[in-house]
């Protein structure tokens, strides 16, 4: 295997405001093409993914199997968004980040005074990308653009759960995260083009990437 300082992305700096699966595995794909990603976890328990099941269990002691699956390659700072202090922190990791990946509930980031918006203006060639269930651009926003969505919700609208399973039963979940993996790949792929576009303008960009929108593309 190639060492990280030889990879495509090494040199570059990736802060992951994530959990569950979609950002996670976005970030998972930039650190393994030699990133720097630094997570952000809520102190004390962290990503909710590592206190789910099934576990895998060394030496007594249990790690979510699902976390371990989506999180490898990776830095991990606590850090309470809700405390001035840790706002501050967020804020100067940012300034000294190439890319933000925010997949919260849409909108808490811009609550906090920490969105895109606040953020890119004091650092323009910033790459912030959002994944949400249905887009987050400003002309772009449709009516449940405020929504929050899973990975099951995503498949059902787009019709993909309409063209699996069996004709006399209920629509099917395909396999578990789907969405949220294809979902990580695209705003992957989205990132590393507007890394270089950076390259050519010397200007970041937003890259919005909508669960929906993802799953629609595959129906």
């Amino acid at each position: 295997m190639s060492s990280a300082t030889d990879r495509p992305l090494s040199g570059i700096r990736v802060t992951g405001l994530e959990q569950y699966i979609a950002g996670p595995y976005c970030t998972m794909a930039l650190a393994d093409a030699g990133a720097e990603v630094i997570k952000i976890e809520r102190p004390g328990s962290g990503d909710p993914r590592r206190a789910m099941p099934p576990f895998a269990e060394k030496d007594g002691v249990k790690k979510g199997a699902g976390f371990m699956a989506y999180n490898r390659n990776k830095k991990s700072l606590g850090l309470n968004l809700r405390d001035p202090k840790g706002q501050d922190i967020f804020r100067k990791l940012a300034m000294a980040s190439d890319v933000v990946v925010e997949n919260p509930r849409p909108g808490s980031m811009s609550k906090l005074g920490l969105g895109h918006k606040n953020m890119r203006a004091l650092k323009p060639e910033m790459v912030w990308a959002i994944i949400s269930g249905f887009g987050r651009m400003d002309g772009m926003r449709g009516p449940y653009s405020d929504r929050p969505a899973f990975d099951i919700v995503a498949e059902a609208m787009s019709g993909i759960m309409n063209i699996v399973g069996f004709a006399d039963k209920p629509p099917s979940w395909t396999i578990y995260g789907m969405a949220d993996i294809h979902s990580g790949l695209t705003t992957a792929f989205g990132i590393t083009q507007a890394l270089f576009m950076r390259a050519r303008t010397g200007q970041g960009q937003l890259v919005d990437s909508a669960m929906f929108d993802n799953m629609l593309s595959l129906n």
